[in-house]
């Protein structure tokens, strides 16, 4: 079973953090490193028909000891097949939480443009997953040249 794109993830270890996943190519090259940080972390989907979803990443090709060196220090990407597996259904009032805290925890990557505090109210007032997606992907992408966020 595949999710429906766009995608958030959310992503959970030491700072959380989110990104917007816009397509299923967007998910067929990972950095060696970010694929075994993936394997170590798994990262959290969030479709929007209200499941969630987990993604379990395998290489398509095998690395020898030495490829896996050199590959850290001269090829930037990788090759990975992506398997999804359905982990259950979401509220909006739970991904509007993890999104929060996720502005909480930024280090000036969404809230690069905007406030934190404007963002967040933007957050609370989306009324569907869409409205949600408008709201970050303006942080993220062009808020600055967005007539409709004012900071």
């Amino acid at each position: 079973m595949t999710p429906a794109f766009p995608l958030f993830c959310l992503h959970k270890v030491k700072e959380p953090y989110v990104y917007l996943v816009e397509e299923a190519q967007d998910l067929s090259h990972y950095t060696l490193a970010g694929y075994y940080n993936s394997q170590r972390h798994p990262e959290l989907y969030f479709d929007a028909t209200g499941r969630k979803f987990g993604c379990k990443l395998k290489l398509k090709r095998s690395f020898g000891k030495w490829q896996k060196l050199v590959s850290y220090f001269y090829w930037g990407r990788i090759s990975v097949e992506s398997h999804w597996y359905s982990i259950g259904l979401y509220s909006l009032a739970e991904l509007k939480e993890q999104v929060a805290l996720c502005i909480v925890a930024d280090d000036d990557i969404l809230t690069q443009f905007i406030e934190a505090e404007h963002l967040l109210s933007l957050v609370e007032q989306a009324r569907h997953f869409e409205d949600l997606y408008m709201v970050l992907s303006g942080a993220i992408y062009n808020s600055e040249d967005d007539d409709s966020i004012e900071i």
